[in-house]
């Protein structure tokens, strides 16, 4: 049996007006298409809704208590439908956000206040963590959607979207003797003290493996988990470190410097990870839109 919600609001405006033409004016339909879509809903029933005179029309006994119960039927789904609605265009709830911490400092904390200034219904949670971890709060339902860099390795229960693509610079401090230079190469690095991240990072395969190819020599590697504590031994002057553009210290920091890394130039991919097979809520959407603004001023 084969009943579409069209013909079953059409036969509810005939038995309101009690008049085809009427209920085809409402119904925005001609009336011989009118008539047709009763005829066809009538025939899949089995039975007769209406009695048709040429002076009025009737609703038989059959079909009255059949359309009694779908008008109730119809207004309880209007009501679904009007709730949803409501849900969508309110864009109300809790996003949690699990992020690396160089994209949690930057572009999410202007996210979050874009948030509070536009959707205060939405309880914004930001989660700073290594990228490891946040491809698995993300795999496992504890995040609406991550924000980590691109990886090789990504499970197929995930999908990437990409946001950006960044450059990585290399930072010390404003004593250091690459400070002086416009830019820095690969080669340089030689004999310095790295200032590096653990391989739950995701900077760490990218700086690792440049560094094998360039042939570059140095003195010691330390492994740090948190961006702060790499900031801060680069502060130290404990050694230099590589960071990605929304890693960097502020332009007018009073300690470091950035200055480009070529020879040749490494670049990151940045962007939003979600489960294939969940659709973000409105209020996650939301979030993500907002992302999506922040990161097309960044890259201005």
């Amino acid at each position: 049996m084969h009943v579409t919600l069209r013909q079953l609001r059409v036969a509810l405006a005939v038995a309101h007006h009690g008049s085809f033409r009427r209920a085809a004016e409402e119904m925005h339909l001609s009336q011989p298409a009118l008539s047709s879509s009763v005829a066809e809903l009538e025939a899949t029933l089995g039975v007769s809704l209406f009695d048709r005179t040429s002076r009025m029309v009737r609703v038989t006994s059959v079909g009255g208590p059949f359309l009694d119960a779908l008008r109730r039927s119809i207004t309880d789904l209007d009501m679904i439908v009007r709730e949803v609605g409501t849900i969508a265009q309110s864009k109300r709830g809790r996003v949690v956000v699990s992020s690396v911490a160089s994209a949690a400092g930057t572009l999410m904390s202007e996210v979050w206040k874009r948030v509070a200034e536009r959707f205060p219904q939405i309880e914004l949670d930001i989660r700073d963590d290594v990228a490891t971890n946040v491809a698995n709060v993300v795999r496992f339902g504890e995040a609406d959607f991550g924000i980590t860099a691109q990886s090789t390795s990504l499970s197929e229960e995930l999908v990437f979207e990409t946001l950006l693509k960044e450059k990585y610079s290399l930072v010390c401090t404003k004593e250091h003797r690459f400070a002086s230079k416009r830019r820095v190469t690969w080669s340089d690095l030689s004999g310095e003290i790295l200032i590096g991240f653990t391989p739950t990072a995701g900077a760490y395969a990218q700086i690792n493996n440049q560094t094998l190819k360039s042939d570059v020599r140095f003195a010691r590697i330390l492994q740090m988990s948190q961006l702060s504590t790499v900031h801060a031994m680069a502060e130290a002057s404990i050694g230099i470190t590589i960071l990605p553009h929304t890693a960097l210290p502020v332009p007018d920091h009073p300690t470091l410097v950035s200055r480009p890394l070529c020879g040749p130039t490494l670049m990151r991919t940045l962007g939003v990870l979600r489960r294939r097979d969940h659709s973000l809520s409105p209020a996650a959407l939301a979030v993500r839109e907002l992302l999506q603004e922040v990161v097309a001023k960044t890259i201005e």
